[in-house]
């Protein structure tokens, strides 16, 4: 069949975070889970094309119906956010205005998280819940006549059937990580992406491993990726960044995996490979699961830069997000990277259950005092999904119709956070802006930065972002 697939704008959407300057101009990532269906729908002989919104801007939409009506797919397939669910929805409508007998998907952390809704919305006729690779086979095989299964038995499908919405049992997690094929980066534009933080021009993004076994309550990635936590053979890994360096010369990568360290053992046997390549690369970690060993290990296999999630410098705050970190552990950890040359990224929230002003200026001197190379503070977001959500409703400071009314546009804020007497919601946001300008706007800091510049377009996409900070 022909495939089209779609990644709606992500840095158009409202989140309430932080400006369109602020989120575009730290970079334009791959959509690396498109990409994994793409390859998986090759394998089995499919035509496939894909349009990165982001990434084409103002010409996307001319490209996607120049691309319906040449190409003419039989199916239009988009991954979807909460934040992009809207121009999803108002591409898929243009879409069905085009042809409509296009079949409409819609896969990500939004079908997965509200399925009903996703569906009942917009003119999808179909969605994935969770890992999508095996999922889309079976329905397309099911619309081609290949096999015999009723939409009903089709696991991690939701379907439209006689005006209502049918939800199916989720899919089983994927095992074998090994068996899915390399994601089809040559779909994509791969020389267009960027990171304003990458130490090359080009970088690829890769993820080794799927699932977090943690407990963090404003995470919903159990639901889309489970607790199990899984990871591709270090061959495997491997093998992927050699055809990534062979076809498009990159030797910088980025590992998406929500934690890159579960095994060290593993993990020891992945640097050992990565050493080899003469590449540099950067990853996400806790602070929990790393030690110096490792680090140096990490470290001469070319790591660069490991991206950590401090998120408060309160330990009763760290409880209550079921974060199972002391702060302790985050300033041991930082004392490590300093004292072996490896850069740090940190997340901080603010706004956590039980939070107050005291405990919010703690996490903001503890930023201060790990000074890592960037920091990111934002309010701790009543995401659908998760345990952090359930509490705002069970509390009544969320309505659980709130996520709903966001996906028919019947609210503007995409980024809810929990509101009290003595922490109300523009608090918050207020703190949020005195840690960015505490943070960055210190004169060792600027110094610092200025030192670091590459360019002159590196130094004005910078600026951007620090006058987007100031005055967000």
């Amino acid at each position: 069949m022909r495939i089209l697939l779609i990644n709606p704008s992500l840095h158009q959407a409202t989140t309430g975070q932080y400006k369109e300057d602020v989120e575009k101009g730290r970079g334009v990532y791959p959509p690396l889970g498109l990409a994994y269906i793409a390859a998986v729908l090759l394998k089995n002989n499919h035509q496939v094309k894909m349009i990165d919104y982001d990434i084409e801007g103002s010409e996307a939409e001319i490209k996607i119906e120049n691309t319906c009506r040449d190409f003419k797919p039989q199916i239009v397939g988009f991954y979807a956010m909460t934040w992009s669910y809207g121009q999803a929805k108002r591409l898929a409508k243009k879409i069905k205005e085009i042809d409509r007998n296009i079949i409409a998907l819609i896969g990500g952390p939004n079908a997965t998280c509200l399925p009903e809704p996703t569906l009942e919305f917009g003119d999808f006729d179909f969605g994935i819940l969770g890992e999508g690779e095996e999922t889309i086979i079976e329905l397309i095989e099911k619309l081609e006549g290949k096999n015999n299964l009723e939409f009903e038995k089709i696991l991690g499908l939701v379907f439209k059937k006689d005006g209502q919405i049918i939800i199916n049992p989720p899919r089983p997690l994927i095992k074998d990580l090994n068996a899915i094929p390399f994601p089809a980066r040559h779909l994509l534009p791969i020389k267009k992406y960027f990171d304003v933080f990458s130490r090359e021009k080009r970088f690829a993004t890769i993820i080794a491993t799927r699932g977090c076994p943690f407990n963090c309550v404003f995470c919903d990635r159990k639901n889309r990726m489970g607790r199990t936590w899984r990871m591709r053979s270090p061959e495997n890994i491997e093998q992927e960044i050699k055809e990534v360096i062979d076809q498009y010369g990159i030797r910088e990568f980025m590992f998406f995996d929500d934690n890159f360290i579960i095994d060290k053992e593993w993990a020891y046997e992945v640097c050992e490979r990565l050493k080899k390549l003469n590449i540099i690369w950067e990853c996400r970690e806790r602070v929990d699961m790393v030690d110096e060993p490792i680090l140096r290990a990490m470290k001469s296999a070319g790591c660069y830069r490991i991206r950590f999630g401090f998120e408060s410098g309160d330990n009763r705050i760290l409880n209550v997000l079921k974060k199972g970190i002391t702060v302790e552990q985050s300033l041991k950890c930082a004392q490590i990277c300093k004292k072996i040359g490896l850069e740090i990224y940190g997340y901080f929230m603010i706004g956590a259950p039980e939070e107050t002003p005291q405990t919010i200026e703690r996490t903001i001197n503890l930023a201060l005092k790990i000074e890592p190379s960037f920091a990111i503070f934002s309010k701790t977001i009543l995401i659908p999904g998760s345990e952090l959500f359930e509490y705002g409703v069970s509390t009544g400071q969320i309505d659980k119709d709130y996520w709903p009314r966001f996906l028919l546009g019947r609210e503007t804020n995409g980024a809810p956070s929990l509101s009290s007497e003595l922490l109300p919601e523009k608090l918050v946001d207020q703190y949020v802006k005195k840690a960015d300008r505490k943070f960055y706007f210190r004169l060792k800091f600027i110094f610092k930065k200025i030192l670091e510049v590459k360019s002159f377009k590196h130094l004005i996409s910078q600026a951007r972002i620090g006058f987007a900070l100031l005055f967000k």
